[in-house]
């Protein structure tokens, strides 16, 4: 004969709620201390020269958002007609931050200049940061020169073999990162490159 007993808590199934309690506190603790992790384990990955798109202020962040656009519209303009449009052309297409409206008289009314295929650079007339937009590359890329004290480096390479080569023409100039860097000029790093890297790793 099987004899069954059941055995009541003196707490009556209070230490349960402690544990439900206990865990439901590690939880909350993990899910607020995440993204400072994350935040963190972002920067460890930023060379000197970078700054992650989170941490610039609204002034930047406006110029950038129109940047990205544009960016759009001269990379399928490339693709379709394998040709790069101009500043004139940006301008006449009303393509911020190119067209002078009001948003570019508010942003220092920055006079832009093709450097080369596809590399536009600015320079304010209000003082402020220069910008550069890169649209040679698949990926969208932008630079900062923060300070803008900093006399006009050489940041072009040009290709020699152009000359000999008709292939390459389009390709005759690119961005020398090197020296871009080594005049001040600051690379944004937006969130979905900062994932791809680490991902990478």
């Amino acid at each position: 004969m099987i004899i069954q007993q059941t055995v009541v808590s003196e707490n009556r199934g209070h230490e349960g709620y402690w544990i439900a309690f206990l865990c439901a506190l590690i939880l909350m603790i993990g899910a607020l201390l995440l993204p400072y992790n994350s935040v963190n384990h972002q920067h460890n990955n930023l060379q000197a020269h970078q700054v992650l798109i989170t941490e610039l202020t609204p002034p930047p962040l406006s110029m950038i958002a129109e940047l990205r656009l544009a960016y759009e519209e001269i990379h399928y303009f490339h693709e379709a007609n394998q040709a790069w449009l101009s500043v004139q052309q940006l301008e006449a297409d009303w393509i911020a931050p190119f067209v002078r409206d009001k948003s570019w008289a508010h942003q220092g009314e920055h006079q832009w200049s093709q450097i080369a295929p596809g590399i536009y650079q600015s320079n304010p007339a209000q003082g402020g940061p220069r910008y550069l937009l890169n649209s040679q590359d698949q990926a969208l890329d932008i630079w900062i020169d923060f300070k803008n004290t900093t006399p006009q480096a050489s940041i072009i390479k040009v290709n020699v073999n152009a000359q000999v080569n008709s292939d390459v023409k389009a390709r005759l100039n690119t961005l020398d990162t090197t020296s871009l860097i080594k005049a001040g000029w600051t690379q944004v790093v937006f969130e979905s490159e900062q994932n791809a890297s680490e991902h990478g790793h």
